[in-house]
């Protein structure tokens, strides 16, 4: 936003690591790191969040059914610290981030053959403002 700075900043850092990996027997998985720093703007501190994610899969059957084991044993979610005057307000997101799943995927092919047209798509860009 051209011209209008936040606390001396106008920019909000995100941090990704995304990696997958592919062994030898139909096993595989991935891991995925995110961060976002802690980040002040008006009258909110936005406190930093981050998250550790992964998953262990084996495929059966020529890649056809894959097992697989979904974790998250880390992470923090949001919290909001918002300035009232002079108290200070603050919401957290207690929800616990930590996560076990298990999955079961079966892939098939064949089926109709379709031509599918491709249609420009239209963008459309909102300036989102913070109404007091």
């Amino acid at each position: 936003i051209d011209g209008i700075h936040y606390n001396k900043t106008r920019f909000k850092e995100y941090f990704y690591f995304n990696n997958n990996f592919r062994f030898g027997h139909g096993w595989g998985g991935m891991l995925n790191v995110n961060f976002e720093p802690t980040y002040r703007t008006l009258d909110r501190t936005y406190h930093a969040v981050y998250n550790v994610s992964g998953q262990v899969y084996k495929t059966f059957l020529d890649d056809n059914l894959q097992v697989a084991l979904d974790f998250t044993p880390l992470g923090n979610r949001r919290k909001l610290d918002r300035q009232a005057g002079s108290n200070k307000v603050s919401y957290k997101y207690t929800t616990p981030v930590q996560y076990v799943g298990f999955s079961l995927t079966w892939n098939f092919s064949g089926g109709k053959k379709v031509d599918v047209n491709v249609v420009d798509g239209i963008q459309d860009y909102h300036e989102t403002k913070d109404n007091r």
